[in-house]
């Protein structure tokens, strides 16, 4: 069992850096078409593109082109990193073993009860 949630934690963060890689590819798009336009695109287009890449958007009447795209990257890229966090929660729980103390050892004498005298 734990070996399934190793896999689904592996194809989660697969899934959340694919979506990432969309993000980028869309938001390159966005800065090229921006630049086309005459709208900017200088550094801190590529900054925010570094960052964050779901903020770098389209300006003018085509925006909707790649905000759709963009919108659905963002919404798989938080969901794979959700079922990501519960898979490797669900793994570590399924695999850790507590430390057990050394063989041998006794515990230590029990203090005696305090006197009234």
């Amino acid at each position: 069992m734990a070996a399934l949630f190793h896999i689904l934690a592996g194809l989660a963060l697969v899934a959340a850096l694919i979506a990432w890689a969309v993000a980028v590819r869309g938001g390159l798009k966005a800065i090229a078409a921006n630049r086309a336009a005459g709208q900017g695109g200088g550094a801190a287009s590529y900054a925010l593109l570094a960052l964050w890449p779901f903020a770098v958007q389209r300006r003018g009447r085509e925006a909707d082109i790649d905000a759709v795209r963009t919108g659905k990257a963002a919404i798989a890229f938080f969901v794979s990193v959700t079922v990501a966090v519960a898979a490797i929660s669900a793994y570590t729980n399924l695999t850790y073993k507590p430390p057990v103390a050394p063989a041998g050892s006794a515990p230590a004498a029990p203090a005696g009860a305090p006197s009234k005298s």
